[in-house]
């Protein structure tokens, strides 16, 4: 299956916020048991503002950390499954590799089973495990543009893509 891929432009943090909680809540319409995405971009981008909000949009309440010190910070989620009229219990892995000097630090850190197991995994510099994580369903790129941001999502996955096709017409145009 060919990758779709789609820019957007972001007119600030609050759009970049619209966009993580569309892109949870449409995940929640047809919830799978693992979801991948990765955020990449330059620091201050908008990645770890995009994994809160995506978090918030799924029911994370209180504080959500950067897990730039601690590589993972995890939460436990109960999703409303509407397929089967009850509630899917997942968890979420918010990932930071920012701190990883050396891709084979991936292999060391513990980190493949959480990633290629059940739940939802946002991966932040994945370019630090230079090609070592499995297939992300959907990748997203941050890039400022002054005050904006250019948003490209690449989905790799029939996830990805379906995540992607029911974004909001007005989130598409960008």
């Amino acid at each position: 299956m060919p990758p779709v891929a789609i820019t957007l432009q972001l007119a600030d943090e609050h759009d970049t916020e619209t966009l993580a909680s569309a892109l949870a809540l449409a995940w929640t319409q047809h919830p799978e048991r693992r979801l991948l995405i990765t955020l990449d971009g330059d620091l201050g981008a908008g990645k770890t503002t995009f994994a809160r909000a995506f978090l918030r949009a799924l029911g994370v309440q209180g504080r959500i950390k950067s897990p730039s010190f601690s590589l993972l910070e995890e939460y436990n989620l109960d999703i409303p499954d509407l397929q089967f009229k009850g509630t899917l219990q997942t968890s979420a892995y918010h990932i930071d590799l920012y701190r990883f000097s050396d891709p084979h630090e991936w292999d060391d850190s513990g980190l493949r089973d959480v990633v290629g197991g059940p739940g939802i995994s946002l991966v932040e510099w994945p370019q630090r495990a230079q090609g070592l994580l499995p297939l992300a369903d959907l990748s997203v790129h941050l890039e400022p543009e002054g005050e904006q941001r250019r948003c490209t999502l690449r989905a790799t996955t029939e996830q990805g893509q379906r995540l992607v096709r029911t974004l909001p017409e007005g989130l598409k145009s960008g």
